[in-house]
């Protein structure tokens, strides 16, 4: 009787523990959730496929690869990131999203999934429900009307939209702006705001080519050919910049002519005419001159810009001078006109050749 009532006892402890384990054991477990947020839709419209994993946390699951469809038919547009939700009992819960479309009308069926499962060494597999999905094409106009294209809907401009094309369009105008005057300021190789003296009038050019002449003393080293070249450009320079008279590419005979159809000082046409003519045979005809005839040539070009010169009268105003040649106050002269001073009205002394 003993031995029996202990038989029983160990019976049922055996049973107790047995039901503990269950109990443990039983309350993990693996459950596989697949659903659409819709099953009808309209071809080219987007959709979601989502898939639920309730699973222990020690259990390895892998999901079905997919690569740009779920089936034929049916395109993955984007692959979001898991999320993972802890649960009781060690238990997390995973969902998997896909953006799903189908540009091709019908019934569609998602087959079952499978879904592998392994923990140390035990393995299994799990499968999921299958998915139904209606594709409708576009209903069509029951009266058969035509309709067009409709125009694409204009959207308003924003100022995040257009700022970056105006500072673009600053930035490209100060650069054009600063290469021109950089441009301009190595061509011209003066500074940007530099003050523009105005010409000098071409009798002070002469005078003072004339003084440069004579300090630089050719024909006193020998160059008289060089002295007398220099000698009548500047005088036919002068010619040309005050009277227009193109003398610098006329011959002498020529320029004197220009010179007489012009009615001027005909004691000057001599002095002009002597001048010229012994430049030209002193280039042409290697003729050396005595020095007295260089000095004297000389004298002539002074006489010959001096008494030719503009005055302009400006009232009360003194006598100025400039470059060492003092500009007398007088009457007013349009510019170009003649200047005969008393004294040019005698007749000099002439010295000729």
């Amino acid at each position: 009787m003993v031995k029996d009532a202990a038989y029983i006892l160990r019976k049922l402890l055996i049973i107790l523990l047995c039901l503990a384990v269950f109990k443990d054991t039983g309350a993990q477990f693996v459950e596989v959730r697949t659903s659409l947020d819709t099953n009808q839709v309209l071809i080219g419209d987007q959709f979601n496929l989502l898939i639920n994993i309730s699973q222990p946390a020690g259990i390895r699951v892998s999901y079905p690869e997919y690569t740009d469809t779920i089936i034929e038919g049916i395109e993955i547009l984007e692959r979001f990131t898991p999320d993972t939700i802890p649960a009781d009992n060690d238990q997390i819960e995973i969902t998997r999203r896909y953006l799903l479309t189908s540009f091709d009308s019908g019934i569609y069926v998602l087959p079952p999934m499978t879904f592998h499962l392994s923990a140390d060494e035990w393995s299994d597999s799990i499968t999921s429900n299958p998915i139904y999905l209606a594709v409708y094409t576009l209903p069509l106009d029951s009266a058969g009307r035509i309709f067009d294209i409709k125009a694409p809907l204009g959207s308003p401009l924003n100022i995040s939209e257009i700022w970056p094309y105006i500072i673009g369009g600053l930035l490209i105008i100060v650069l054009a702006i600063s290469l021109i005057v950089y441009l301009r300021k190595r061509r011209g190789k003066r500074p940007i705001l530099a003050y523009n003296r105005p010409a000098d009038p071409p009798y002070i050019i002469a005078l003072r080519e004339l003084d440069s002449l004579s300090e630089e003393k050719l024909w006193q080293h020998g160059h008289i050919k060089q002295y007398y070249t220099r000698l009548t450009e500047i005088i036919r320079s002068y010619l040309e910049n005050q009277f227009a008279i193109p003398a610098m590419e006329m011959t002498s005979d020529e320029t004197l002519d220009q010179w007489k159809r012009r009615g001027n000082n005909p004691g000057l046409s001599t002095d002009l005419k002597e001048l010229l003519s012994l430049a030209d045979l002193v280039k042409f005809a290697k003729e050396k001159p005595l020095p007295s005839f260089n000095e004297l040539n000389l004298a002539r070009a002074y006489d010959f810009v001096k008494k030719t010169r503009p005055i302009a009268d400006t009232i009360n105003q003194q006598d100025k001078p400039v470059n060492g040649t003092v500009i007398m106050a007088g009457s007013y002269t349009e510019p170009g006109d003649l200047v005969t001073h008393p004294a040019d009205n005698q007749q000099d002394e002439k010295h000729t050749v």
